[in-house]
């Protein structure tokens, strides 16, 4: 579907509200096509498009697989598959997480990027750390229009803070306004671009295939001393000015800081284990000890009653530091992010 606009919109934390006054304000001769990606718990069903419905004027729906595109509609992605766009139609698949999210915003703008060059539209709204961004670098890099919701009208400002830090953004406004810009933006015929950025035509398919051969990855990224948090497998570090991502070959994706929150929850996991494991050889060791003790080997008795309380104090040391993880959690990579973006 050549020189059709299409508008995706990225949403996190606070992504229900932003959304059902934007969708309010749109008319129901609205021409272009609408996608939206609202990152959604993937263990229950949604109800977000029923929401929706009942207060907007176009036709809303889940996004299905292979499903062809008609303007003047909306199309949600569904929990836990990721929404892309190709030139007439749409795919939802269950890729490899990015951002430690399925689905992600940054896969969905990707795609119309690739599919819709200077006819794609990429909208960011209230949300958490910067899922997002790397996507709207991508709709500028292919000619098309960057829109980010004002970080003081937003009800978490990580998500917009980060695009307009990171990405040339043509318009910043409040929720109220991004229809009015919208209508405007569908009327114009911008300029065909005449080529799509080499790394982002290699980093487009890895949703799809999931597994990348290395000899790939290392067009796109350079390997670094990091293990990815998801699958334990390498990762290449793909730069683009003060936005650093990172991907393994089987697809996993990564922000800086979306690293960072995985990164702690691995440690998190691996320390409750440790925790368990002392834990159970402490009591396995003092039974072990009352059982020698009532046999009389006193001395075996005491040997074992000592291992089983250097256990003991070992899994104390192991609750003290998740207690310490859980509190660098509390001022996670999403507040030290803020302060670095403060002054955008």
């Amino acid at each position: 579907m050549e020189n059709h606009h299409v508008i995706v919109i990225g949403t996190s934390a606070g992504g229900v509200q932003a959304l059902t006054t934007l969708i309010r304000l749109l008319p129901k001769n609205f021409a272009a096509s609408i996608y939206i990606v609202q990152h959604i718990s993937s263990e229950a069903p949604s109800n977000l498009a029923t929401i929706l419905s009942k207060i907007g004027q176009l036709p809303i729906a889940f996004a299905q697989d292979k499903q062809l595109i008609e303007p003047g509609h909306i199309y949600i992605a569904p929990p836990d598959l990721h929404l892309l766009l190709e030139s007439n139609f749409m795919r939802t698949i269950k890729g490899p997480r990015e951002n430690r999210m399925r689905p992600a915003i940054d896969p969905l703008f990707r795609s119309a990027a690739v599919a819709y060059n200077s006819y794609a539209t990429g909208v960011i709204l209230t949300g958490m750390l910067d899922d997002g961004t790397a996507g709207l670098q991508a709709i500028k890099a292919c000619g098309g229009m960057a829109i980010v919701q004002q970080p003081e009208d937003a009800e978490y400002k990580s998500m917009p803070e980060s695009a307009i830090a990171n990405v040339e953004v043509d318009k910043v406004a409040p929720i109220k306004d991004i229809p009015s810009i919208l209508l405007e933006r569908i009327t114009e015929k911008p300029a065909p671009v005449s080529q799509i950025p080499a790394d982002l035509q290699l980093e487009m398919p890895i949703v799809e295939d999931a597994i990348t051969k290395p000899e790939i990855m290392a067009k796109i990224g350079k390997p670094v001393a990091h293990s990815c948090p998801s699958c334990g497998g390498p990762l290449w570090q793909i730069g683009h000015d003060s936005l650093l991502r990172y991907r393994c070959h089987v697809g996993h994706a990564f922000t800086s800081h979306s690293l960072i929150e995985e990164q702690n929850e691995a440690t998190e996991k691996a320390l409750w284990i440790a925790l368990r494991t002392l834990e159970e050889r402490s009591r396995l060791l003092k039974t072990m000890s009352d059982r020698y003790k009532e046999k009389g080997a006193d001395s075996l008795a005491d040997v074992h009653q000592k291992r089983s309380q250097e256990a003991f104090d070992h899994s104390i040391l192991i609750r003290n530091l998740i207690r310490d993880v859980k509190t660098v959690a509390k001022y996670s990579a999403q507040e030290k992010f803020k302060n670095n973006v403060a002054n955008y």
